[in-house]
């Protein structure tokens, strides 16, 4: 079998221990040739790595943290200009479990022969991460509906109130769906031949981090193609996300109580300016789910206590929708 496989990932600070564990899972299987690196200006020794696996790591040193927007954009760029038949973006605290890397193979080979290789792709099962599809929330309540809001929506409202009953409580299935359609999705986990790459092209440096990913991978879906989450490979989340919502009982409170004033500043900003310039197919119906959304939001930090969050937030939302993107100057990297 010829490994022309190649894994992107990206890593910032000294986090060499994730990394290691994520290459060494990878380059065991046969499917992966290469792995390219990009370092945010992290301050492990990355070198090692490259000496550890000579001619299969390359290590793609920034002078400073860009962001994962960036680092992602210079990643694949090089794969591509490498030559790369297939690239796998995953995240440096993201490790395949056994056989995983196989089973995206042989799913995206698949849908390959089915809809053509430019619009095929595939990702891994991170339960974390799609928690809800992992709990057995059916599709149609899994995944942001058009003109919603931060995934508020108010016809999902009657089965939001129903789930969170004892008697409506979805029972997650032994067997769940094999695969998964998904209009969008994270960088973690996704594989594609490298002719989908550079169909959809680079992701767009100015959105920084957090929600990038959103709009990197909806173009897939945007231009005709299809993700399909295979849920047969399992990934591990060797580190929790600050997002997930095993951290929160809701989104209200992941906003007002997770995370740093940093992550919630571009999340919240990144995400506004994609609902409202990407996802809002019926712009009355946001601006309902908008309002809605604020309404809870305002209830749930005067309860808690979270006045300078909402703040924060709301701010976010307006720099967001105004397409006030890049870095901000109070939340450099």
């Amino acid at each position: 079998m010829n490994a022309q496989t190649t894994l992107v990932t990206l890593t910032y600070g000294d986090r060499a221990a994730y990394l290691r564990e994520l290459i060494e899972r990878s380059l065991q299987s046969p499917f992966i040739g290469r792995v390219i690196v990009v370092s945010n200006a992290a301050t492990a020794n990355l070198a090692s790595l490259a000496q550890q696996w000579p001619g299969q790591v390359e290590v793609v040193e920034l002078a400073e943290n860009t962001g994962s927007a960036h680092g992602y954009r210079v990643g694949i760029e090089a794969a591509l200009n490498a030559g790369a038949e297939h690239i796998w973006l995953m995240d440096d605290d993201n490790a395949p479990t056994a056989g995983s890397i196989e089973r995206l193979h042989q799913c995206l080979a698949e849908r390959q022969a089915q809809i053509g290789e430019e619009n095929a792709a595939v990702i891994g099962f991170r339960p974390g991460h799609q928690a809800d599809f992992a709990a057995g929330v059916p599709r149609a309540f899994a995944v942001q509906w058009r003109s919603s809001c931060f995934g508020f929506h108010i016809l999902q409202l009657p089965y939001k109130v129903w789930r969170r009953l004892p008697f409506g409580r979805p029972q997650p299935k032994p067997n769940p769906a094999a695969q998964v359609r998904l209009p969008f999705t994270t960088y973690g986990g996704l594989l594609a031949h490298a002719s989908l790459y550079r169909k959809i092209g680079l992701p767009r440096s100015e959105m920084v981090l957090y929600a990038d990913d959103t709009e990197y991978t909806w173009r897939i879906t945007a231009q005709g193609g299809q993700i399909t989450l295979v849920t047969g490979a399992l990934l591990d989340d060797l580190e929790e996300s600050w997002n997930t919502k095993a951290r929160t009982r809701n989104i209200y409170e992941t906003f007002l109580l997770g995370g740093s004033d940093l992550r919630a500043y571009y999340t919240a900003r990144n995400q506004a300016w994609f609902d409202k310039h990407v996802w809002a197919g019926q712009r009355w119906l946001y601006r309902l789910n908008r309002g809605l959304f604020l309404l809870l939001l305002r209830q749930v930090a005067r309860r808690k206590g979270t006045g300078p969050r909402l703040q924060l937030i709301e701010q976010a939302m307006r720099d967001g929708e105004a397409g006030r993107l890049g870095v901000h100057e109070a939340f450099a990297l």
